[in-house]
């Protein structure tokens, strides 16, 4: 029997038939629950929903058919008549997306946003089994840069309305997960840096170029669940907008090859639309992270979803771009020269200073040393600034 679409294949360790017996999946990357959908398909188990867990929002009354839209990684999506689609998760991937619709100044907040929200579902043991989303029309992701750019945008407006909700640079976490992913995929790339405070924690918004809706004003995104390899190598920390940007774009670079024009183009439509603080100053230097840091996160994970489901093309398309960020760390190295370069004008300054205290220096060598530690300092930090590679 060929196995479906979200059956991790790459990482499976035992047949679909002793996992849904077993309750759960072992995998090279962990252990994940499993439930058994073989009845979601039948009209009598919508009309008899399951006993457990929490029924919230809508759910389906006197359904008369179940049709099979179709399979992805994320699992099922069924039409229920023509009122719902439901999104059927069989591996248990945490409840992200009913959050999002359950918690009411969330919920508000993206009222007026570009995307389509659950509006009922299944949860069970801290898990989204299905959810239900308002019958809609899927649209195909745009195929032209004017297309991209207002998605762009669209996801700086989204991220924008949960300003209300963000939470502090939490750096440390953020470089774990880069780490966590690393020891798993053994790239032969490292990458750790720090963040600018203007680089926020918020609320899970899972979004995927493969799932829009259509609207008269233009693709809506679809709030998805949380991706299966995340939720087994990841920990589930907050992530700024830019993650979600750099991920939206290796999608399109799937698609359609790009170049420095298109992806600066790519990144002011969301700065644009966005908080102004996400992208003016250093924010999106890259010496402090910015963009190129969550490209980074974006191809590991590509690559990390390449490996889950034994996808060879993408695996390799992710390698071939961790072998050329080399390059750019390189200049992030050299780069680190020139900010020891201050530090050892401050630290001239201080040696002038001691040593005209301890009458080791004559005023007038003291001021010399100061004035040249000072130049120093100014020059070199000047040309670290200079040489920061540009975000696109």
């Amino acid at each position: 029997m060929e196995e479906p679409v979200w059956w991790p294949s790459g990482i499976a360790q035992q047949s679909m038939k002793e996992a849904r017996e077993a309750g759960e999946l072992r995998t090279s990357l962990g252990r994940v629950q499993m439930w058994d959908i073989s009845e979601v398909h039948s009209v009598a188990w919508w009309q008899t929903p399951p006993g457990n867990g929490t029924h919230w929002g809508q759910w389906p009354k006197g359904v008369a058919s179940v049709e099979l839209v179709g399979e992805d990684a994320y699992g099922l999506m069924l039409r229920i008549d023509d009122a719902y689609l439901a999104r059927i998760s069989p591996l248990l991937v945490g409840e992200d997306t009913s959050r999002l619709a359950r918690y009411e100044p969330w919920s508000e907040a993206l009222k007026d946003q570009s995307i389509v929200l659950p509006i009922g579902g299944w949860t069970a043991g801290g898990h989204d089994r299905v959810l239900l989303y308002p019958l809609f029309e899927s649209s195909p992701p745009p195929t032209d840069l004017e297309g991209m750019n207002a998605l762009a945008a669209s996801i700086g407006r989204l991220h924008g309305s949960m300003v209300p909700f963000e939470t502090p640079n939490t750096e440390r976490l953020w470089n774990d997960r880069l780490k966590a992913m690393e020891d798993e995929l053994k790239p032969r790339t490292l990458w750790r840096a720090p963040h600018t405070q203007a680089t926020v924690g918020l609320p899970h918004l899972h979004l995927d170029l493969n799932h829009l809706a259509n609207s008269e004003g233009g693709p809506h995104w679809v709030a998805m669940p949380r991706s299966l390899a995340d939720a087994l190598v990841c920990q589930p920390e907050r992530l700024p907008s830019l993650a979600s940007l750099m991920r939206f774009e290796r999608q399109f670079a799937r698609r359609q090859p790009l170049d420095e024009s298109h992806r600066k183009a790519l990144l002011e439509s969301w700065s644009n639309a966005a908080p102004k603080t996400w992208s003016k100053g250093k924010a999106l230097s890259t010496a402090l992270g910015g963009a190129w840091v969550w490209r980074y996160n974006a191809v590991l994970e590509q690559l990390l979803h390449a490996r889950t489901y034994g996808d060879a093309d993408l695996e390799q398309d992710s390698l071939d771009w961790l072998g050329e960020v080399s390059r750019l760390q390189a200049r992030l190295g050299t780069l680190r020269m020139w900010k020891s370069g201050f530090w050892v004008g401050l630290t001239g300054v201080i040696v002038a200073y001691v040593g005209n205290d301890w009458g080791t220096f004559t005023s007038m060598q003291s001021w010399l040393l100061a004035a040249g530690g000072i130049a120093f300092a100014g020059v070199t930090n000047r040309m670290y600034w200079a040489k920061d590679p540009l975000p696109y």
